[in-house]
C-alpha cells in the first residue's frame, strides 16, 4: 500500500494551528488597537480638561511679565502654589508646566526652551522634583524638539503628542497661551506617563492570546478526538479495505472469486454512506464483470463462426485458395491504395491447359485432382503472395513484398516448373499438370483494370508459345 504523504488527522491540526495562530495574531493587532485608541481618548479628555481648568486659573498679563524678566510676583507665586496642590489631585499625571519658547536664532542663558513655571513632579524613583521660575539647561531638549516647539506656538492651537524624556515615554498637550493683547508667550503643557499604559495593553494582550491558546489547544483536541471517531478512523478502514479488495482481485479470472469485505460503519454521516456506495460498488463491479466475460465468450464464439462464414465465402471449396469474391474485393482496396500513393504491386496470370480433355477423358473427379495440383504449384512457387481461383482454369496471384521483388526469377520458375510436370510421361496425364503463365506491374498512370488487363495478355501469348511449342494434352 502507497504510503499517505499527508494523513488526515496532520492536516488536521496542521490547519487548526495556523487558524488559532493567525486567530492570535489578528486579535493581538486588534486588542492593541483598540487598547489604545479608548486609551488615548481617555488622556486626551483628561489633558484638555486639565489644561482649560488650570489655563482659567492664570493671570496672563502677570505671567508674560515674569516671563520676560525671570522674576516672581506675588501672584506667581500664589499660581505656584495652585499648581503644586493641583497635580497631586491627578495621579496619572507627569507633570505640569508652562514653557517659553524663544524665537529662533535668540537665546536666554543659552536656552532656546525653559520652564517659566512648573508643579511638582515626581522623578521614576518617586521623589518630589521641585521646579522653579526659568529653569533649565541646554541639554534639557533636542534641536528637533525646540523646532517642534515653536511650531506648535504657531499653530495657535492645541498638539497632542508622545515625548519621549528621561523618566519614560508620555502623551503630552501643548497649549499656545496669550496675554490679554494677544501676545503668545509660551506653551502650557501636561504630560501623563504611558509607560503604565503600553504595559498594560502588553499584559491584556499576552492574557488574551493564552486564553485563545488554550481555547485553540482544547477545540483542536476536541476536533481530532471527534474527527477519529466520525471521519478518520472509519475512513482509514474503508481504504484498507478497498485497497484489499484491490490487492487480492489483482490477477483473478473468475468473477465469482472477487471478494469484497463489508464494513460495519455507522457513523451516521457521509462517510458511511460511501461505505455502503463502495460495497454496493463492488457488488456491482462483480456483476458486470461476470457480464463482459459471458459477453467475451459469446464475443468469441460469433468471431468463430464469422472465420467460418468467411472462410467458406472467400474461399474456392476445391483447392482452398482464395476465390473470387475475395478477389473482387481485393481489387477495390487495391484501387484505394493508389490513390493514397500505394502502389507498388503486379499480377500473375495462371491459366491451366487442357481441363477440359482431362475431364472428357479421365473424369470430371481426375479433373478436380488436375486443378489442386497446377494449384499447388502456383502456391509454393508464389509463397508469400495470395492466390485467387478467379475461375474454373484461371488463377491470379498478386504480387507484393519479397514476391513483387523477385518476381521476374519467380515468373521463370512457374514457366519451368509447369513445363516439367507436363513434359513427364511416367506420371499419369491428370498428374502432367500444364499451364500459361504471365505477369504484369503497376506503372505510373495505371489502375486495376488495367494492370490485370497485361498480365492476362500475357498470360495468352504464353499460352499460345506452349502450344505452338510442345505437346498439349
Amino acid at each position: 500500500m502507497a504510503k499517505v504523504k499527508r494523513p488526515l488527522n496532520r492536516s488536521i491540526i496542521l490547519v487548526c494551528s495556523l487558524f488559532v495562530g493567525l486567530l492570535c495574531a489578528i486579535s493581538s493587532v486588534l486588542i492593541y488597537f483598540v487598547y489604545t485608541t479608548n486609551m488615548f481618548k481617555r488622556y486626551k479628555k483628561q489633558l484638555d480638561s486639565v489644561v482649560t481648568y488650570v489655563e482659567a486659573n492664570i493671570d496672563h498679563d502677570d505671567m508674560a511679565i515674569c516671563a520676560d524678566t525671570f522674576v516672581e510676583s506675588e501672584t506667581y507665586k500664589e499660581f505656584q502654589t495652585f499648581f503644586n496642590n493641583l497635580i497631586d489631585n491627578y495621579p496619572d499625571m507627569h507633570y505640569l508646566y508652562i514653557m517659553k519658547v524663544v524665537d529662533e536664532g535668540q537665546e536666554v542663558d543659552g536656552v532656546a526652551v525653559f520652564e517659566i513655571c512648573a508643579a511638582n513632579a515626581k522623578d521614576e524613583i518617586g521623589t518630589d522634583m521641585e521646579m522653579h521660575l526659568g529653569d533649565g539647561e541646554a541639554d534639557w531638549f533636542e534641536e528637533s524638539e525646540i523646532k517642534e516647539y515653536r511650531e506648535i506656538l504657531k499653530g495657535r492651537k492645541d498638539v497632542y503628542f508622545r515625548n519621549t524624556t528621561t523618566w519614560g515615554v508620555d502623551y503630552t498637550l501643548a497649549r499656545p497661551i496669550c496675554d490679554s493683547n494677544g501676545n503668545y508667550y509660551g506653551l502650557l503643557c501636561a504630560d501623563i506617563a504611558i509607560d503604565e499604559v503600553n504595559t498594560t495593553i502588553y499584559r491584556n494582550i499576552i492574557i488574551n492570546i493564552s486564553v485563545m491558546i488554550a481555547a485553540g489547544i482544547l477545540f483542536i483536541v476536541l476536533l481530532i478526538m471527534w474527527m477519529r471517531k466520525n471521519v478518520t478512523k472509519p475512513l482509514k478502514k474503508l481504504e484498507n479495505s478497498v485497497t484489499d479488495f484491490a490487492n487480492s482481485s489483482a490477477g483473478l479470472r473468475d468473477p465469482n472469486e472477487l471478494k469484497y469485505i463489508s464494513l460495519q460503519i455507522n457513523t451516521k454521516n457521509e462517510v458511511e454512506s460511501l461505505a455502503n456506495a463502495y460495497e454496493k460498488l463492488s457488488i456491482n463491479m462483480k456483476e458486470y464483470i461476470k457480464g463482459i466475460v459471458e459477453a467475451e465468450k459469446e464475443a468469441k464464439g460469433l468471431k468463430k463462426h464469422v472465420s467460418e462464414i468467411n472462410a467458406i465465402a472467400y474461399h474456392d471449396a476445391l483447392t482452398h485458395v482464395k476465390n473470387k469474391a475475395a478477389f473482387d474485393e481485393k481489387r477495390e482496396e487495391i484501387a484505394n491504395d493508389i490513390q493514397n500513393g500505394n502502389n507498388q504491386f503486379g499480377f500473375v496470370m495462371a491459366d491451366i491447359n487442357s481441363l477440359k480433355d482431362i475431364n472428357d477423358k479421365y473424369g470430371h473427379e481426375k479433373g478436380d485432382e488436375y486443378i489442386i495440383g497446377a494449384c499447388k504449384i502456383i502456391c509454393d512457387i508464389y509463397a508469400h503472395s495470395n492466390v485467387y481461383r478467379i475461375g474454373g482454369d484461371e488463377f491470379v496471384v498478386l504480387l507484393q513484398g519479397r514476391d513483387y521483388e523477385n518476381r521476374e526469377s519467380l515468373l521463370e520458375n512457374a514457366r519451368r516448373e509447369f513445363r516439367l510436370t507436363m513434359n513427364d510421361e511416367k506420371k499419369h496425364p491428370w498428374n502432367r499438370y500444364s499451364a500459361a503463365v504471365g505477369m504484369a506491374i503497376y506503372t505510373d498512370g495505371d489502375d486495376v483494370d488495367k494492370v490485370f488487363s497485361h498480365a492476362d495478355h500475357q498470360m495468352y501469348e504464353n499460352k499460345k508459345k506452349i502450344k505452338e511449342t510442345y505437346k498439349v494434352l
